[in-house]
């Protein structure tokens, strides 16, 4: 009898004694996947995260865009824009593992928001298409802290106008199937989860498609590249927000749009620090006017 009562303390001894281990590295994995994460983020926090396209999400080697946003500005910059993506979802938008649409600004602002990014890294994890970056970018955009960041820039409408969608519904003002009505769905999510957060809009750049007409005059479905520009502008106006008008104001024109960019759109290594200059001198601009 005393035999099996030393068998039972010392098997209960060694469960205790593997249930504490296992706790120790299930802590010890925790805490090291947290500071993965956030590697070199203190706290979590950004100045400014950019959602857009691929005008400003497309180059991640040396000097991108927002490397040279933060040599002019002092800010730090997460760049969360991806290629090829849409502010308004579309036909496809239900279509299983189809990451363009689950990287549309709807769908990562419904992500950022609830704070589940789970279809977005599976739809990644089956894409054969995906650019290198996205995965990286993903897991960063997941850590962020937006409660934490100072501004989030909004730059969407190339490929919503390249893609022919539709400007706006007014008959349902956030059909996010339309420009419109995803950029207003978007900024009232953010708006209703992050309270405080500075959301600024960033307007399309002028553009002009190798085989096309120039995006003043090329209506590809939905209506010429301004249009999208000016309707951004009057969303922001109507939800009180500061807008960087890109579009109208950068200097980018058919008389020069080859200098900045390598296919009329995408641009070049002497467009990066001219785009990311306007970034900064419009934010400080912004920000000199709310301190007075």
């Amino acid at each position: 009898m005393e035999r099996e009562n030393v068998q039972k303390n010392k098997r209960g001894h060694n469960k205790f004694l593997s249930m504490a281990a296992a706790l120790v590295i299930a802590g010890f994995l925790l805490l090291s996947g947290y500071r993965n994460v956030n590697a070199g983020i203190e706290d979590g926090h950004w100045d400014v995260i950019v959602l857009g396209d691929s005008i400003i999400g497309k180059e991640r080697e040396e000097g991108t865009i927002h490397e040279y946003f933060e040599e002019y500005s002092g800010l730090t910059m997460l760049n969360a824009a991806f290629g090829g993506n849409c502010a308004s979802v579309g036909e496809n938008a239900d279509r299983y593992s189809y990451h363009e649409e689950s990287l549309s600004l709807c769908r990562l602002a419904e992500a950022a928001c609830y704070k589940d990014f789970g279809v977005q890294k599976a739809d990644l994890a089956a894409s054969q298409t995906k650019a290198d970056y996205f995965e990286d970018v993903l897991e960063e955009l997941a850590g962020a802290d937006l409660s934490q960041a100072d501004i989030l820039l909004l730059e969407f409408g190339v490929n919503d106008y390249t893609a022919g969608r539709k400007l706006d519904n007014p008959e349902d003002p956030l059909d996010v199937y339309t420009y419109g009505g995803a950029l207003r769905y978007a900024v009232g999510l953010f708006q209703e989860t992050y309270p405080d957060l500075e959301i600024i809009l960033v307007t399309p750049a002028y553009c002009h498609i190798a085989e096309y007409k120039n995006c003043l005059e090329e209506d590809f479905g939905g209506g010429t590249l301004d249009r999208y520009a000016d309707l951004e502008k009057e969303i922001a106006a109507e939800y009180g927000l500061d807008v960087i008008d890109v579009f109208y104001g950068i200097g980018f024109d058919e008389s020069n749009i080859m200098d900045y960019t390598r296919d009329g759109m995408h641009l070049r290594s002497e467009g990066r620090p001219v785009y990311a200059r306007f970034l900064a001198d419009k934010i400080e601009e912004l920000s000199e006017r709310k301190s007075r």
